[in-house]
């Protein structure tokens, strides 16, 4: 290892809030987006119709902190657009691979998928811990998966 160089993190730290509070008139974009992509039906709600949604989309751009702007230009650009264009617009979007939609889909799917209604209905877990038992954790260690990490040096990347 190169002691010249000061040990980074190689993973960005989490951040438990968006750089700034969601406006009401992004809630209501983000709500119009989510029951657009994810309309109500075969016994599933829609996408801003499950409980906390407002709680889970802070905590999803939260997440995403990096990509707030991105967020929030993409909800400047979608609150003018009329319901019945929308799905046609997200499309586009969609197609064009735009960041910003991106952004959104992923903040509105996993808020949606976090809400503890769709949990339970697609019985889909949290993440979670699911160590080995130590006999499978021998075995696994013994068969050399660790041998090219052991071999080589280490490597810290700074992410943010």
């Amino acid at each position: 290892m190169n002691d010249a160089q000061p040990d980074r993190l190689s993973v960005s730290r989490m951040s438990k809030t968006p750089p700034r509070a969601i406006t009401p008139e992004e809630m209501a974009t983000i709500c119009r987006v989510a029951d657009t992509l994810i309309p109500a039906g075969e016994g599933l709600l829609s996408g801003s119709a499950v409980g906390s949604f407002e709680a889970l989309i802070t905590r999803a751009a939260a997440i995403l902190d990096k990509q707030f702007p991105t967020l929030v230009a993409a909800l400047a650009t979608l609150s003018t657009v009329p319901q019945d264009q929308l799905w046609g617009v997200l499309e586009t979007m969609a197609a064009k691979n735009d960041p910003g939609f991106m952004t959104l889909s992923t903040v509105i799917t996993g808020a949606y998928l976090y809400s503890e209604e769709i949990r339970e209905q697609l019985n889909y877990p949290l993440p979670h811990r699911n160590p080995p038992d130590f006999f499978d954790a021998a075995d696994e260690l013994s068969s050399g998966i660790l041998d090219p990490v052991m071999a080589s040096d280490f490597t810290y990347i700074k992410i943010d």
